[in-house]
């Protein structure tokens, strides 16, 4: 027995994205420019909305080559092209992934969402409890990107000028009462 396939099943099943093609590495020195420019492109939405740079957006390749050094910089590949890239640390059990930040011709593929399970992993290879990112306070598609792979809203602080929401995921769950853990 044949199965039939409408033609709007098969657009839907054609627009599925091959998730063995994304490939995540720590960046390189020579990627430094490239780095940037896809930070820059990311974050060109909120300076739009801020009326100005937000900090993200002034970090100079120094600085930026310095994190690179520390190997603290990941980027998300298709092939050899570079379409995303992250930053990770830890300080003490608190991970930190900031700078998320994926080409626009790339985005709604999921690409943002491996890159911060990815950064999720290697926190929790790290001794990490949790997970903390800060995202601009202008803009909801952030923070509902964040929401919605498991992020909770834990402040709203203002820092240089800019209103910051700081998120959180804790990285391991914690039984509700002790005799859960009996059943």
């Amino acid at each position: 027995m044949g199965y039939l396939f409408s033609n709007v099943t098969l657009a839907v099943i054609s627009a599925v994205y091959n998730y063995a093609e994304i490939s995540i590495r720590r960046a390189d020195l020579g990627e430094t420019s490239i780095v940037r420019s896809i930070v820059q492109e990311a974050y060109g939405g909120v300076k739009k909305q801020l009326g100005g740079d937000p900090a993200v957006l002034q970090e100079g390749l120094d600085k930026i080559s310095r994190y690179i050094q520390m190997g603290n910089v990941y980027v998300a590949l298709i092939g050899d092209a570079i379409v995303g890239t992250m930053r990770v640390q830890l300080q003490g059990q608190v991970g930190t992934i900031s700078r998320v930040a994926v080409r626009e011709k790339f985005r709604n593929r999921r690409i943002g969402t491996f890159l911060v399970e990815y950064g999720e992993n290697l926190l929790t290879h790290m001794g990490a409890k949790c997970v903390q990112l800060e995202v601009s306070g202008t803009t909801d598609t952030q923070t509902k990107f964040y929401e919605g792979i498991g992020y909770k809203q834990m402040k709203r602080v203002r820092h240089a000028g800019e209103d910051i929401i700081l998120l959180q995921k804790d990285l391991f769950e914690v039984p509700e009462s002790e005799d859960e853990e009996d059943l």
